[in-house]
């Protein structure tokens, strides 16, 4: 797009250079068409008095000729005169839209028609038309001209009947086709830059997207281009319905250019979207239907879409002006001050066109008005859009300043940062040595002191493990005690009844009776005796069998068996030490259990620390005295899909939240001084965690209940 727009730059910049000492022929400019509809002959008769015709151009649109419009057809009349004789040919250059037959002094010159009038292709036709005068007196042209008309879309279209102008023979040509060059090359150029500074915008965008101004105005700059584009094109279609329908988009686009300009000037300079742009948006939104829908666009109204704009970038770049003291915030407002005083000069130039038209009949300001009027719009119409751009292209080159200049600075401080390091270096390599030297003496201070850290770690062990074989022995000498005591007191019965039968055997007067009964008693007190001793037999049996496990060997065990007997020895050797001391044993064991390959001594030690600490709680609440309470421990077993779990819970104390965490830590412990060594529940932990890869954990509330609970994965055993 950017060569073609600077190819069609350049051909209009050659072509201009042709023709730049031509000039048309002056036929007197105020003396105005007039039209009327309908189709009679003698409208081209010289003689016929057409002033009470309607004052309408032919450059009009076709849409605001009302009468042509409904009509289809009509006559178009007006006088002529030369100003000074022309010794070469001049014709008549015609650019038309339709057909049409033209007339000078009631004799027909040409009929001009486009080649496909009537199969519905292209009705536009230029013409160059012989004009057979050399006086400088009156003449009457008269044009008869026809259109066919297509259905539109909207209510106005961007097609004039026809133009015409006034040329020698040998500059028609090239003027028409310089004339038609600028216009594109005109129309291409500000394609071209809008379209850039679209893309331009774009890229700003995708560089910084937090920058949503780009976007918008790249959304600013595309829609100006389109408008150029759209009013490019609609100068090459041939039907009415499209060219309706091109105008129809160039207003849409004018009015969707207008509102994100404003749009743009808001989000640059931080300002909220309040009432008034929201109600110039809908200003805007109605001008769109009114222009399109309700009337025709080109009727006095198209001003107020760019008024009610301008106004409100006014005021909005003037507050910005007057809070922000900076003055490179100010480029809005001085590019909108420039396109002011762009336009302020445009209305004193037609002003000035004005006067000069009601003073002399011969002056035709045309000439010299066009190119300043041109290029005054062009700098207001730049001026804006462009001056925003520059906005923030100042900003981002602030930015970049500032970035430089931080850049810059962090140069400097890492210069000074470097050399302050190799100071630093020097200074450290001096202090190395003697580190080294502390550190190795701190080392070997350190390697004495874990000596005598695990030295008094193997201490606390073997005592923790003294204080679980002081527990299993005092548990199984309570639990022997009750068979030998009961063997104790059959003997000396058993003795006693001995000593009474053989007094009643020496008795000269025997009760065979009494000797009877002696004898059953004694009976009665060997078989108690012998059961007694077997119970005592089987318990230290059941202690030798467990003493000859091998540590370390797993061995399928009846974990509700290895629970009972160890709470059993626990309670029994916690009795032995509280001999007042009661508790409720209450066991919920799952028969479908089986057998658990474990080792039973670690499993053993666990559960016989988990039940003595247990029943420590009990006896610590029961000291409470507290009324109706009843010291309970449970013990469940339940087997799972993936585990089988164990679950030890009592009534007693509870334990503190703030103790929780630190529960199983090495050598923490609650109890007294000399009654703990906070190893049991550590060493508890390593074996189900590491040794069987289970969890054990606890739940607890301080003064109502702990229950501990064990998980075996299956898998594991």
């Amino acid at each position: 797009m950017c060569l073609f727009v600077l190819s069609g730059s350049l051909n209009a910049r050659a072509q201009a250079i042709v023709i730049e000492n031509f000039s048309s022929v002056d036929v007197g400019w105020k003396n105005a068409w007039r039209f009327r509809a309908g189709d009679s002959t003698g409208w081209a008769n010289p003689d016929y008095n057409h002033g009470h015709w309607q004052k309408i151009s032919p450059r009009i649109r076709i849409t605001e000729n009302t009468k042509l419009w409904q009509a289809g057809h009509g006559w178009f009349r007006r006088i002529i005169q030369l100003q000074r004789p022309e010794k070469d040919e001049l014709v008549m250059t015609f650019r038309q839209f339709g057909a049409s037959e033209v007339y000078l002094d009631g004799k027909r010159l040409a009929s001009l028609k486009p080649a496909l009038f009537d199969s519905g292709g292209s009705q536009r036709l230029v013409a160059f038309v012989p004009l057979p005068i050399s006086d400088t007196s009156r003449h009457t042209l008269a044009v008869h001209y026809t259109f066919r008309r297509d259905s539109i879309i909207g209510n106005s279209v961007n097609k004039m009947p026809f133009q015409v102008s006034f040329q020698t023979a040998d500059r028609a040509p090239v003027e028409l086709m310089s004339n038609q060059a600028q216009s594109a090359a005109m129309e291409y150029l500000l394609t071209g830059i809008f379209g850039v500074l679209s893309l331009l915008h774009l890229l700003f965008y995708r560089a910084n997207r937090s920058q949503r101004v780009n976007l918008v105005l790249a959304l600013t700059m595309l829609s100006f281009s389109l408008i150029f584009l759209i009013d490019q094109i609609s100068s090459q279609v041939g039907t009415l319905t499209l060219d309706s329908g091109l105008l129809l988009g160039f207003w849409v686009m004018v009015n969707l250019a207008l509102g994100l300009l404003l749009l743009s000037v808001y989000i640059y300079l931080g300002r909220r979207l309040g009432v008034v742009f929201w109600a110039i948006s809908a200003i805007l939104l109605f001008m769109v239907v009114y222009g399109c829908v309700l009337y025709s666009v080109i009727n006095g109204k198209a001003w107020i879409s760019f008024i009610v704009v301008l106004i409100e970038y006014t005021r909005v770049s003037w507050l910005a002006r007057r809070r922000n003291p900076d003055p490179d915030s100010h480029l809005p407002w001085k590019s909108l001050r420039f396109s002011l005083f762009s336009l302020l000069a445009i209305i004193g130039i037609n002003i000035l066109a004005q006067l000069l038209n009601g003073l002399s009949d011969t002056v035709t300001p045309s000439l010299w008005l066009v190119l300043p009027t041109a290029i005054l719009g062009l700098m207001m119409m730049f001026s804006i859009p462009i001056g925003l751009s520059f906005s923030l292209v100042s900003d981002y080159a602030r930015t970049y300043q500032a970035l430089r200049e931080q850049f810059e600075a962090v140069r400097r401080l890492s210069a000074q940062t470097l050399a302050q390091e190799q100071e630093k270096q020097h200074l450290l390599a001096n202090q190395n040595q003697l580190l080294e030297q502390q550190v190795a003496d701190r080392t070997a201070e350190l390697n004495q002191s874990l000596i005598e850290l695990r030295d008094t770690q193997t201490q606390l062990i073997q005592r923790e493990k003294l204080a679980s074989l002081g527990e299993l022995t005092a548990g199984i000498a309570h639990e022997i005690q009750n068979p030998l005591n009961f063997v104790k007191n059959f003997s000396e019965v058993s003795t006693e009844l001995v000593t009474e039968l053989a007094q009643e055997a020496q008795s000269p007067t025997r009760d065979q009776a009494l000797e009877a009964e002696l004898l059953a008693d004694l009976t009665q007190n060997l078989q108690k005796i012998t059961h007694h001793g077997n119970r005592a037999s089987s318990i230290v049996k059941g202690m030798l069998e467990h003493s000859r496990s091998i540590v370390g060997e797993k061995q399928l065990t009846d974990l509700n068996a290895l629970a009972s007997e160890n709470c059993k020895l626990a309670y029994a050797g916690f009795q032995t030490r509280v001999p007042t001391f009661e508790a409720a044993l209450v066991t919920d064991f799952d028969s479908t259990l089986g057998l658990v390959p474990v080792v039973s001594q670690e499993i053993g030690r666990v559960l016989l620390n988990l039940f003595s600490n247990a029943l420590y709680a009990l006896h610590k609440r029961q000291q409470t005295a507290e009324p109706g309470y009843q010291p309970t421990l449970h013990i469940r077993t339940r087997r799972h899909d993936a585990c089988i779990r164990i679950r030890i819970r009592d009534n007693g104390t509870g334990i503190p939240d703030e103790v929780l965490p630190k529960l199983f830590q090495p050598f923490f412990t609650t109890k007294p001084t000399g009654e703990g060594t906070g190893l049991g529940l550590s060493l508890s932990y390593d074996i189900i965690t590491k040794g069987y890869g289970g969890t054990i954990t606890v739940t607890s509330e301080e003064g109502q209940f702990t229950e501990f609970t064990i998980s075996l994965p299956i898998g594991t055993q």
